[in-house]
């Protein structure tokens, strides 16, 4: 399963989807390009019976501005154990459901503060501030039949360890099309 949420558009479309006011509010007064690289955490709560595959939960950046060519970069991002992330996390848990949480590797840290650097180069050098996105993509497989109904699963974010795990979307169901393909194509058998 490949999901791409840009959290400018889970922004706006927050009267459309389930994520909570709180979320939103972080999110519009977060200025994402200072967030410390080593406190950004993604986390994922899906049925027991989907699994995230190696190495594919990644952090997807962009950037672009008019009559210049987008800068795109993808971060593979780090399984760590639940543990290790405290209470906001764990008070999340529910019957039938696994959690999985994320960090960006320490090895991509300069990576992104290049990123970041090229970004900041961009918007002061006089011509048209760029546009940016910041997303993360689950390649997932399952091990069983997809079941009839909804699937929901939840996606979290953490920008700052004062807030801890934010909800971004609360039971999004799966089944939503994603770019016209079936959701027995997105999540193959492990």
């Amino acid at each position: 399963m490949k999901r791409f949420i840009p959290i400018a558009a889970a922004v706006m479309l927050g009267a459309c989807t389930s994520i909570p006011v709180k979320t939103l509010y972080k999110l519009a007064t977060a200025d994402l390009m200072t967030v410390d690289p080593s406190i950004l955490r993604v986390a994922a709560q899906m049925p027991d019976w989907v699994a995230p595959r190696p190495d594919g939960v990644k952090l997807e950046l962009g950037m672009k501005r008019d009559g210049e060519t987008p800068i795109n970069e993808h971060f593979n991002l780090e399984a760590i154990p639940l543990a290790l992330e405290g209470k906001t996390l764990t008070d999340a848990d529910k019957s039938g459901y696994k959690l999985y949480a994320y960090r960006l590797a320490p090895a991509d840290i300069p990576r992104l503060q290049h990123f970041r650097d090229t970004l900041q180069a961009k918007k002061a050098d006089g011509g048209k501030k760029p546009e940016s996105t910041m997303g993360v993509s689950v390649d997932a497989c399952r091990k069983t039949e997809l079941p009839a109904g909804k699937i929901p699963a939840t996606t979290f974010l953490q920008l700052d360890r004062e807030s801890g795990y934010l909800p971004l979307l609360v039971d999004y169901d799966l089944r939503q099309a994603v770019d016209g393909k079936e959701l027995a194509a997105l999540i193959p058998p492990c």
